[in-house]
């Protein structure tokens, strides 16, 4: 249970850090320049850094058990939904002395969401493999004879 808490007490430290620390003060950057990018909005930073922490933590916490799984595969979910919004879809305006370029990139966030949704595939699929290897090996091997 030590193991579990410590698990979950750094998962909530560093997903606190990367998930609502580091874009509150992006976003703050980025207003002046890009007011179009959700990171501006401090509700959207906090919402989604709630629901990231949520599903991290109780991942860590339960890690290595079946209701781990779905935390996963959510969190994954999640990145490639944030990583849409937080980047309009692949178009973002950029606004700087008065010039403004839009800069189209929907191809290449393809690219970088694929990892994520593959991130949310793969957690249910691994999880499946693992349990019929351990019940196949359990299955395999004969129990002990009482002396």
């Amino acid at each position: 249970m030590r193991k579990r808490v410590t698990s979950a007490v750094w998962a909530l430290v560093v997903n606190v850090v990367f998930w609502i620390i580091i874009p509150y003060y992006l976003g703050a950057f980025l207003a002046s320049r890009v007011p179009q990018t959700p990171l501006a909005i401090p509700t959207f930073v906090y919402e989604f850094g709630v629901l990231f922490i949520i599903l991290e933590v109780t991942a860590a916490f339960f890690q290595g058990k079946a209701i781990a799984v779905p935390f996963i595969s959510g969190a994954a979910a999640l990145t490639a939904v944030y990583l849409w919004l937080a980047t309009n879809g692949g178009v973002l305006t950029v606004t700087s002395s008065g010039l403004t370029v839009g800069l189209g990139f929907t191809l290449l966030l393809y690219i970088l969401i694929l990892p994520s949704i593959w991130a949310a595939i793969r957690a249910p699929i691994s999880y499946i493999v693992w349990r019929k290897a351990v019940l196949s090996e359990a299955q395999q091997t004969p129990a002990p004879t009482p002396a």
